[in-house]
């Protein structure tokens, strides 16, 4: 009986940790963290939309702020694997998903490999890592290394997988090597610039047609008794500088989290809206699974 007790203390942790994980909030791109520009998360959804039709293989990218917030403290290779596993992001089959996880303001960065890459593969992802988000993330450029290395890992290690090839060499090859690399990247490129074009009314205003359009995301406050607050959503306002058209949406948040008079926080609790949000239509993940594999950055 005490070991039957002492074993259901060791999984309470276990099970509040998978309760603190969040939920995505699209398969594509949960940019929690708030980092992503509207134009780089359009091209993520576009790009990572256009290989999952096209080989079957999903990745999806994560924003956080920390990871202590959501029981992410055993540090993190082992936090990126329990979600992607808790999410289960790929085909369940094949587990070649991926999932590209940037905390913040813990200054880290991982690239999480389903468990159907083989072990070479880490060489590559370090080398993405490495060599095109870490720079650009040091710049204080967190939009343009998210989409940067996601853009990377489609076309330098999931389509060669997709496509039965092997993952070519990183660190040891020659000059013959990374030309075609460069020629294999430029192919690719160029064809997610056609698929751009044909998508470029995304980005433009739908009244007069012209770009540019502004977003801002601020808290939605609601007012409480004596001059305290509850914010369980973010308003997110769309707006184009040339004719004033604009559009505003509510964007549940995991959390409602209320407010004293003096700003000061007084409690968390769980947010029912963003709950069904979450839980809603879509195709969803495909049941996926990963083993550990990646690469992990910090800046």
């Amino acid at each position: 009986m005490r070991g039957l007790f002492a074993l259901l203390i060791l999984l309470l942790p276990l099970s509040a940790l998978a309760q603190d994980l969040p939920k995505p909030l699209s398969t594509e791109v949960s940019d929690y963290a708030q980092i992503i520009a509207p134009d780089d998360e359009a091209a993520i959804s576009r790009a990572l939309t256009e290989l999952r039709n096209t080989t079957g293989v999903q990745g999806t990218v994560v924003t956080l702020e920390d990871r202590a917030q959501y029981g992410g403290s055993d540090g993190l290779e082992t936090f990126a694997t329990r979600l992607f596993n808790h999410w289960g992001v790929g085909d369940a089959s094949r587990n070649d998903g991926f999932m590209i996880l940037v905390l913040a303001e813990d200054r880290e960065a991982r690239i999480e490999l389903g468990a159907g890459y083989p072990n070479d593969t880490d060489i590559r992802a370090q080398d993405i890592m490495r060599g095109t988000m870490l720079p650009a993330f040091r710049e204080h450029r967190l939009s343009k290394g998210t989409r940067d290395g996601t853009e990377a890992v489609i076309n330098l290690i999931a389509r060669p997988h997709a496509a039965g090839l092997p993952p070519p060499e990183a660190s040891h090859r020659n000059l013959i090597d990374r030309a075609m690399g460069l020629i294999f990247f430029g192919a690719f490129a160029a064809i997610f610039g056609m698929i751009g074009l044909k998508h470029w009314r995304r980005r433009h205003c739908p009244q007069c047609g012209k770009g540019g359009l502004e977003t801002t995301r601020e808290p939605n406050r609601l007012p409480a008794e004596h001059g305290s607050y509850t914010v369980s959503d973010t308003r997110m306002t769309k707006s184009c500088p040339h004719c004033g058209w604009s559009e505003t949406r509510l964007l549940p948040l995991p959390q409602r989290i209320s407010y004293g008079p003096d700003n000061r926080e007084l409690r968390r609790e769980r947010n029912p809206a963003y709950r069904n949000r979450s839980s809603g239509g879509g195709s969803g993940f495909g049941g996926g699974s990963s083993r550990g594999g990646g690469a992990s950055g910090r800046w």
